[in-house]
């Protein structure tokens, strides 16, 4: 019970340490393979591209491709679109394929880089029913996240936090609950063309033990070519038991 008590109080104090680092921590921006977001939008009428791949080991192991676009509408607003396809390699059922949930995204940034106050900026993401989830292909309803989203940088490291909160509520299935989202990344540019980056990531429900809800780890890089095209390459690995044992992905991403 006492146990339980102070790794309770060590998160708080772990939350509290991580905000008061990003008072103090000038602006900057994430990339893949990153699932942490930044607080920096698409300039406006310019447009992004990102494409990956990523190879899941789970009870059943799966391979995603995901498409994203990305463009400004205002200075501080941009709108993109994922649309990923899936590929599933089941142990004890036939294999199978197919379009997953589409998810529409909304970045508006809020506040900019202030001498005490971090880069922030509000995401909302709709996540589409487009996924057949007779075959695990999608989850069978639509979804909402809303997440607060903070980013500076405090030579030579940058820093990134997500706070955020998952709306699933689906009244025909009572296990479908809504969780928060956390995620927290940092970046060390190793040159001008290599960025070394590392991030955890996770979700809770607030109900069971630890290993209940997932969280994992990842480790990785990116390196530019150029202005225009970014490569990318990440490692996760689980955290909690609920968490995919391992993940693997690569991708580029495009500027125009």
């Amino acid at each position: 019970m006492r146990i339980g008590f102070l790794v309770k109080w060590a998160r708080v104090g772990a939350f509290v340490f991580a905000l008061t680092v990003f008072c103090y921590l000038p602006r900057v921006f994430a990339a893949r393979p990153l699932a942490t977001d930044d607080a920096g939008t698409v300039e406006k009428g310019a447009f992004e591209g990102e494409f990956g791949v990523e190879y899941v080991k789970a009870s059943d192991n799966e391979t995603n491709l995901s498409v994203v676009i990305k463009t400004g509408i205002l200075d501080n607003l941009d709108l993109g679109v994922e649309i990923p396809y899936l590929f599933i390699d089941s142990k004890e059922e036939s294999d199978t394929d197919g379009l997953s949930d589409v998810c529409i995204c909304m970045k508006l940034n809020i506040l900019n880089e202030h001498s005490v106050f971090p880069d922030t900026a509000l995401t909302f993401n709709y996540k589409s029913d487009s996924g057949n989830d007779r075959k695990a292909l999608g989850t069978g309803r639509p979804g909402f996240d809303l997440t607060a989203v903070f980013s500076k940088s405090f030579d030579p490291l940058t820093c990134h936090l997500n706070i955020g909160y998952s709306f699933r509520k689906d009244f025909d299935n009572e296990d479908n609950k809504d969780a928060f989202t956390y995620g927290f990344a940092v970046e060390y540019p190793l040159n001008d063309t290599i960025n070394l980056v590392g991030e955890i990531t996770g979700e809770t429900e607030l109900e069971g033990e630890f290993n209940d809800n997932s969280c994992g780890a990842l480790i990785g890089f990116n390196y530019a070519f150029n202005d225009m095209v970014t490569f990318d390459l990440g490692v996760a690995t689980a955290i909690s038991r609920a968490e995919p044992d391992l993940k693997v992905t690569a991708g580029v991403t495009i500027a125009l």
